[in-house]
């Protein structure tokens, strides 16, 4: 890199040294994340989520956001910018555009901040709102299921009652899809190449220690974890719950700054023993940044649950408290009085 190039230049390079498609963990990671993120989630979770089946489908449906990439334009171009987020050293997106660490509230003020910034959401990518606009959907899954629940065991009539079961059955397919979203953006939330400007190798920048410039997202993410992580060496290494009393957009910040911190660990591990064959600075370094996400995935979800008691759900809006407490009665609610 040519020293008196400006920032926003070095920016826009190392955007475009990333492969078209980055894959973060391949199907093995995403699938292990998943799995063991329902597996370690608390009793007060419902059980239609930690049971081993919901843990497979949850697992599969993870590989979702990846196994649609090359469907076509305008999808890809939309969607794939969603999975990863180009901030560099200093935790800036963009020039002088927000922290990784300080994100604005909403996807729209922060393609707004790129903009100004000399970039944008699609160039820079959207990875911290795709984990935030999951989790809200899930909160609003499982407002919906708690209502079904209430409403079924409150019912006046069998046919009501059986109108609530069958939603209640519907919603909890929809829930474990819209879950699975959000494990696989989690995971790439956990791989240091997704949320760094040094995206598939350390790139055109100044590199005093010769780090690997190109090729190595693959060779870490994919191969590496599917021939030498076993789901043991993930789950015990599981933190506890973290409960950050935050919204989820200072979470979801923290979480990814702290991935961040891990890039430079990374490209020194790759330089003394690379990600060809296991040993063991690499194998506990990949299985640390897995265990990460499942964590992370298994505290978003526990944060949810307990959220979706303090919304409202249906048309017209009725809290889910009133529901669940048999003060109000939702079925024409949800099946819509508009």
């Amino acid at each position: 890199m040519k020293a008196h190039l400006p920032v926003a230049a070095i920016f826009i390079l190392g955007a475009a040294s990333l492969p078209h498609q980055a894959f973060a963990w391949g199907a093995t990671g995403h699938r292990l994340i998943g799995e063991l993120a329902s597996a370690a989630l608390p009793l007060e979770v419902p059980e239609f989520l930690r049971s081993p089946e919901a843990g497979r489908q949850i697992g599969e449906v993870a590989r979702e956001p990846d196994r649609s990439k090359g469907t076509g334009e305008p999808h890809d171009a939309d969607a794939d910018p969603g999975h990863r987020v180009i901030a560099g050293d200093d935790l800036k997106i963009g020039r002088d555009g927000p922290l990784l660490s300080a994100l604005p509230a909403t996807r729209e003020a922060y393609d707004t901040a790129l903009r100004a910034a000399g970039t944008n959401e699609y160039r820079a990518g959207y990875l911290p709102y795709s984990i935030i606009d999951d989790w809200e959907q899930l909160v609003t899954d499982l407002a919906y299921w708690r209502a079904d629940v209430a409403g079924a065991k409150n019912a006046k009539t069998p046919a009501e009652r059986s109108w609530f079961l069958k939603d209640q059955y519907m919603r909890e397919g929809l829930t474990v899809r819209d879950l699975g979203f959000l494990a696989h953006f989690t995971g790439d939330g956990s791989q240091p190449l997704h949320v760094s400007v040094h995206g598939d190798g350390w790139g055109n920048f100044p590199n005093p220690r010769n780090f690997t410039v190109r090729g190595l997202h693959a060779k870490f993410e994919g191969s590496f974890v599917r021939n030498a992580i076993m789901p043991k060496d993930v789950s015990t290494g599981l933190p506890p719950y973290r409960d950050c009393r935050c919204s989820i957009q200072q979470r979801v910040a923290d979480y990814l700054s702290e991935t961040q911190k891990n890039v430079p660990a990374l490209f020194e591990i790759e330089k003394s023993e690379g990600f060809d064959t296991a040993r063991a600075a690499n194998k506990a370094f990949v299985a640390k940044r897995l265990a990460a996400a499942t964590a992370e995935l298994r505290d978003l979800i526990v944060d949810a649950w307990r959220r979706s008691a303090e919304v409202s759900v249906g048309y017209p809006p009725i809290a889910v408290h009133d529901i669940e407490s048999g003060e109000k009665n939702a079925l024409g609610s949800f099946q819509g009085l508009d």
